[in-house]
């Protein structure tokens, strides 16, 4: 499949007039859960042959998507991509730390920047969690596939905002096991595996952690970024420097 994968990514650079600098899976099938139904979901990042498509006045198009039912794919060009890491994108570094990589970043496009900032990623996470959760889930039948899918995206969100939280509450073992059971069932397309009692500590343990969240603000002056840094990359990615 990496080969047919390639492909696709090759006839993209030929009919866009694009170099792909990296790509890499993400979703289901980086997080542990994807199944017989499962896309491959493609991220890459790429700059513009002719750099005059930079030297414009107008709307400046920085994404490119397509999509057939079994590749999903999704490209961010190179100046969005070092905006969002100036901004510390969440999405950006799952991109970066994806298990699952295509075409390697060989000319390290993120070098001597500054790491992404871990306090505003929590923030994110746990925005895109209470997000998810307020808008797909809460109220909706728990046992449809779309909805435990969508459990599952804000379970991967708690998690990560804990990880990189200082004082992440604890997670009991009754939960984990029932989250490694709705895992499974989601894998295997067998959800009436899924206990009421493990939908309903799931949901009680989601809604429970969402409540007792408390933002903080990033330390900001040692860990402010320098845009200078970035125009300079920028410049360099491109040949100017």
């Amino acid at each position: 499949m990496k080969e047919k994968i390639l492909e696709k990514l090759h006839e993209l650079e030929v009919r866009e007039n694009i170099t792909i600098l990296y790509a890499a899976e993400s979703g289901s099938r980086t997080h542990g859960y994807c199944n017989k139904d499962s896309d491959y979901d493609i991220k890459f990042i790429y700059k513009h042959n002719d750099i005059s498509q930079y030297l414009v006045l107008d709307n400046f198009e920085d994404v490119i998507l397509e999509e057939d039912g079994l590749f999903d794919m999704v490209g961010w060009d190179i100046k969005k991509a070092l905006n969002l890491h100036y901004k510390s994108n969440a999405g950006l570094k799952e991109w970066l730390d994806s298990p699952i990589v295509y075409i390697p970043d060989e000319i390290g496009l993120f070098k001597n920047l500054p790491e992404f900032n871990s306090v505003t990623l929590m923030n994110q996470y746990y925005g895109q969690a209470l997000k998810t959760n307020k808008k797909y889930i809460a109220g909706s039948n728990l046992r449809d596939k779309k909805i435990i899918k969508k459990t599952l995206y804000v379970i991967r969100c708690n998690f990560s905002w804990m990880e990189l939280s200082q004082n992440p509450p604890q997670v009991s073992d009754d939960v984990k096991e029932a989250i490694s059971n709705m895992t499974e069932a989601y894998k295997n397309l067998a959800f009436d595996d899924i206990t009421d009692e493990d939908l309903q500590l799931i949901h009680t343990w989601i809604n429970d952690s969402l409540d007792n969240f408390s933002f903080e603000k990033p330390k900001s002056k040692a860990q402010k970024k320098d845009v200078e840094e970035y125009n300079v990359r920028f410049q360099e990615i491109l040949g100017l420097r």
